[in-house]
């Protein structure tokens, strides 16, 4: 009769444990969220109310308020972030380098050759352009949010800091 007793318990007791261990799973999982597992280098820096993380090679800058947008620029001219604000100088300053760059109007610098692309999943308006001065330089036009962004490098690609710039907008505002 002990043994009878002593199996049942066990069994009671082991099925009480399962479900306890079920139910503490089940909670844990349901109090999950998705996070990227995506780590971005440099320097966390805000650009008009936005931030993103400035890479080693290009930390030799300044951020600089002016209406309706803050500009991000290296001392050696290497890299450009321009942030746009919301507002009509905001939209004036956006229009006006737009037309500059992507269609070239009154731009001395051979090309634009502008393209709409995806990277790393983000919609992206590229230009590559060539000056007889600064050399091969890139921009990506993108949006973050509501707000416009503009990002301009020397170079004939987009290399890893440069993803690692505009994956960061992505993933931190």
């Amino acid at each position: 009769m002990y043994d009878k007793m002593n199996k049942k318990t066990l069994i009671i007791g082991i099925i009480i444990l399962i479900l306890i261990i079920t139910g503490l799973i089940i909670f844990n999982e349901s109090g999950n969220t998705k996070t990227t597992s995506t780590s971005f280098n440099g320097v966390k820096t805000n650009i008009n109310e936005y931030t993103c993380m400035i890479p080693k090679e290009y930390q030799n800058g300044n951020v600089t308020d002016y209406p309706g947008y803050s500009l991000y620029g290296t001392d050696n001219d290497t890299l450009y972030i321009t942030v746009y604000s919301n507002d009509n100088n905001g939209n004036t300053m956006y229009n006006g380098d737009w037309d500059y760059f992507a269609k070239g109007e009154n731009n001395v610098d051979e090309g634009p050759k502008t393209e709409n692309i995806t990277y790393d999943g983000h919609e992206i308006v590229y230009v590559a352009l060539h000056s007889n001065t600064r050399g091969d330089y890139r921009l990506a036009f993108f949006e973050v949010n509501g707000k416009r962004v503009m990002l301009e490098w020397r170079g004939n690609n987009i290399s890893s800091n440069i993803a690692n710039i505009i994956n960061s907008f992505y993933a931190l505002n």
